[in-house]
């Protein structure tokens, strides 16, 4: 049985994260992976670099002219990207994961069979990605398939709430990632080392993430904030800052600005 063709437009971060869970999951056997993008050096470069020359080949492009016929073709571009390419021929699938591009928008420079958006995030690269998904016309099991070579898969039946991903999954690594790093610098003010403190909040983000399978997040703040003990004491410092709400605009700003791109 032939292998089928997954092209990835675009050697960015995203497609490095796809890319290495797709691998990783052993799904690549299935597939030829190869990459493009505007600058063909670049491409050559970013599979060199990131030691996937061997498995992934770069795909030629004449005049920013891309053959697609019979591809599953993955748009890891910016949203801005699609008027930098003419795509030649009809897509078995197109998976985009461009923030605020509708598919409307998409089928205007790419014929495709199926179409799907998906909002992933980095931690693809560990196939531990949230994903929304939303599905055109696209074969259901060979999209679960391959999205689920980079984390879960969660079907949605409004192409909105990919956008709405961008508040839970897209952009919150980020969000997180904050929180970790003021958690940090306050071991560091609480005497730890820079080190020692690192440490510290990355095991508890990791016991975190094991209760977060079996527990709301409500329920873990209930076993830990004793009544009248330090941990409620921390809770009404940071509700004094309307700490849920700050999160919750960031989120929403982030879901806003994806909604203006489309």
């Amino acid at each position: 049985m032939s292998k089928r063709d997954i092209l990835f437009v675009g050697y960015g971060n995203m497609t490095l994260a796809i890319l290495r869970g797709i691998i990783s999951s052993g799904l690549s056997v299935s597939y030829n992976l190869s990459i493009c993008g505007r600058d063909p050096k670049k491409a050559s470069n970013f599979l060199e670099d990131n030691e996937l020359n061997n498995i992934v080949q770069v795909s030629p492009i004449d005049d920013n002219k891309v053959s697609i016929g019979d591809k599953i073709v993955f748009l890891c571009i910016k949203s801005d990207g699609l008027q930098n390419f003419e795509f030649i021929g009809c897509a078995n699938n197109v998976i985009s994961v461009m923030a605020g591009v509708q598919i409307s928008l998409i089928k205007k420079h790419l014929d495709s069979i199926g179409y799907v958006r998906v909002m992933p995030n980095v931690a693809a690269r560990y196939q531990r990605s949230s994903n929304a998904v939303f599905i055109d016309n696209a074969n259901l099991d060979e999209t679960r398939k391959l999205v689920n070579s980079f984390g879960n898969f969660v079907q949605v039946d409004k192409e909105v709430l990919i956008d709405s991903a961008i508040a839970t999954s897209g952009s919150a690594p980020a969000f997180v990632a904050l929180m970790a790093q003021a958690l940090i610098d306050a071991g560091v003010r609480e005497g730890f080392n820079r080190l020692q403190s690192q440490e510290l909040v990355r095991g508890m983000f990791e016991g975190f993430s094991l209760l977060l399978r079996e527990k709301t997040p409500q329920e873990i703040i209930d076993e830990v904030a004793s009544p009248g003990g330090t941990t409620i004491e921390g809770i009404n410092a940071l509700e004094k800052q309307a700490f849920k709400g700050i999160v919750m605009e960031a989120a929403n700003q982030a879901v806003l600005k994806a909604r203006k791109k489309s």
